[in-house]
C-alpha cells in the first residue's frame, strides 16, 4: 500500500492519517487559503518573477502563490505547484498551473530548471530545512532568486495589538486541555513545525538561505491585519496540528463535544468578529552565477 506524505517524511496510511492536510481541505481552502493568499502576492512579489519565467511553488497546498506567479509570468509562463498533498493539489483550480504530487528533498525535476522558486509557509513544518533549500536551490538556474516565508517579526518593527487573536488561542487550549493533555499537544505541535520558533529570528531565516548557497539575501517583515467570525476563527484552527491529533484520538462524537466547548469559550473570550494579526518574515536570495546584468 502506499503511503501518504509530509513534506519529505512518509506516514504509514491509516494510523498517521490525521498528520495528512488531506483531512482538512475544504476547512484550508475556505479560511486560511484566503488568509495566506496576501502573504504569497508579497512573497511572489519579493523574487519578482520574469514575464514568460518559469516559477515552482513547493508546498503549494492549494496554489496560491502559484496563483499569483502564473499571473506574474503572462501567459507564456510556466508555473508548476508541487505538494506531498493530491487533495490539496485539487483544490487548485487556476487552469494554467501545472501541478505534481511531490516531496523536497526529492523534487523530480533537473538542476538549473526554474527562474524562480517558492515556498509559502512551508520551511517550518520540514524535517531538515537545510536539505529542503538545498533541494530547492538545484532547481533553481543560476542568477535565480528562490523565497521563503514564515510565521515572525522583525525586531525593529511597530509594536502589533493581537490581544484579541492571543485570547482566542488561550480559549481554544483551554478546551483542548481538557480533552488532552497539554504535553501531548505541544508535542504533536513541535513535530508538525519543528522550526516554528527558529525561523520568527530574522537571523537564522538569513544563516538558513545562506547555508543554501544563496547570496545577497534580503529579510522583510509585515504584519496583516484581518478579521474572523467566530465560527470561521475555529474553523481555520480545524486545520492545526493540534485540532487534526485532538480529532484522531477522540473520535466524532468526542471531538462534537470539544468543539462545542471551544466554541463556547471562545465566544466568551473575544468579540465576534475577531480582530487577528500575523506577522510574517519573507527572505530572498540569489543563486551564484549567470551574467552579471542579473544579478541585484
Amino acid at each position: 500500500m502506499r503511503a501518504t506524505y509530509r513534506l519529505g517524511v512518509p506516514t504509514a496510511p491509516d494510523h498517521d492519517a490525521w498528520r495528512s492536510y488531506d483531512s482538512v481541505v475544504d476547512a484550508y481552502a475556505r479560511v486560511r487559503a484566503e488568509r495566506n493568499a496576501a502573504l504569497a502576492r508579497d512573497l511572489v512579489a519579493a523574487v519578482a518573477p520574469p514575464f514568460s519565467g518559469r516559477v515552482l511553488d513547493v508546498g503549494a497546498g492549494t496554489g496560491v502563490a502559484a496563483d499569483v506567479a502564473i499571473t506574474a509570468t503572462g501567459t507564456v509562463g510556466t508555473v508548476v505547484a508541487v505538494d506531498p498533498s493530491t487533495a490539496m493539489l485539487r483544490a487548485e483550480q487556476h487552469p494554467g498551473v501545472l501541478r505534481a504530487t511531490a516531496v523536497a528533498p526529492g523534487l523530480p525535476f533537473r538542476p538549473a530548471t526554474f527562474d524562480r522558486v517558492v515556498a509559502n509557509l512551508v520551511i517550518a513544518h520540514v524535517p531538515d530545512y537545510s536539505v529542503v533549500l538545498t533541494d530547492m536551490t538545484r532547481v533553481l538556474l543560476p542568477s535565480g532568486r528562490l523565497g521563503v516565508s514564515a510565521w515572525g517579526a522583525l525586531d525593529d518593527g511597530p509594536p502589533v495589538d493581537d490581544s484579541q487573536d492571543r485570547a482566542a488561542h488561550e480559549a481554544w487550549t483551554a478546551a483542548a486541555v481538557e480533552f488532552a493533555s497539554a504535553d501531548d499537544l505541544d508535542g504533536v505541535a513541535a513535530e508538525g513545525t519543528p522550526w516554528d520558533d527558529f525561523f520568527d529570528d530574522p537571523a537564522n531565516l538569513r544563516l538558513a538561505l545562506e547555508g543554501a548557497g544563496l547570496r545577497h539575501v534580503e529579510i522583510t517583515g509585515r504584519a496583516y491585519r484581518y478579521q474572523l467570525s467566530l465560527d470561521d476563527w475555529l474553523t481555520g484552527q480545524d486545520t492545526t496540528y493540534r485540532s487534526r491529533y485532538l480529532h484522531h484520538i477522540l473520535g466524532e462524537d468526542g471531538w462534537t463535544q470539544f468543539h462545542a466547548r471551544a466554541r463556547a469559550l471562545l465566544a466568551a473570550a473575544v468579540p465576534d468578529p475577531v480582530d487577528c494579526v500575523d506577522e510574517a518574515l519573507f527572505a530572498v536570495g540569489t543563486k551564484p552565477g549567470g551574467n552579471r546584468r542579473d544579478r541585484p
